[in-house]
């Protein structure tokens, strides 16, 4: 049996650890045997590390800069007239360069707009809700009760109705 133990570790010896063929028989024990405590613990003997352990650093304290550090007040800021007079000559709005007016198209057709939406009266299960639009084009509708909220368009053409409290109810859209 003793033969076979020390034959073993004779070829244990020659062979190369797995994956490293530089580490051999001496890596295997270093993976396997640690004379620190924990195995797993970082290396290292940088000033974070001995905080990490535990043990005391002697590193040089954090202390303010004598003196005032902080860069004086700022110039006041140039407005657009002292910008004009700096360049000597009031800003040019003419024609941009490479256009002539002959070049110019024709003036554009102003856009029509469509006549704000006025109130309409709303079927609902708590009786007829008159909506209005306000200046920001936000619709919004009242109940006989008081209640109030928004009326929000949905893709089919109907209502939904949502309610300051949270409720919702969604209406058929009438006709405009």
């Amino acid at each position: 049996m003793r033969r076979i133990a020390l034959l073993g570790l004779i070829l244990l010896a020659g062979c190369d650890y797995v994956g490293n063929p530089g580490a051999g028989f001496g890596g295997f024990i270093s993976d396997t045997v640690s004379l620190r405590t924990n195995p797993n613990e970082p290396v290292g003997d940088a000033p974070n590390m001995q905080r990490v352990m535990g043990r005391p650093t002697d590193a040089a304290p954090l202390l303010p800069e004598p003196g005032n550090v902080w860069p004086g007040p700022l110039p006041p800021a140039k407005t657009l007239s002292d910008l004009q007079r700096e360049a000597g000559a009031p800003i040019d709005t003419g024609a941009m360069p490479g256009t002539s007016p002959r070049m110019a198209g024709p003036r554009p057709i102003p856009a029509t707009l469509t006549p704000p939406a006025h109130g309409r009266v709303l079927t609902t299960p708590g009786g007829p809700a008159t909506t209005t639009v306000g200046a920001n084009g936000v619709e919004t509708y009242t109940l006989p009760d008081g209640k109030q909220g928004i009326v929000m368009p949905n893709a089919n053409g109907s209502l939904t109705l949502i309610g300051s409290d949270g409720s919702t109810i969604t209406v058929p859209a009438p006709a405009r």
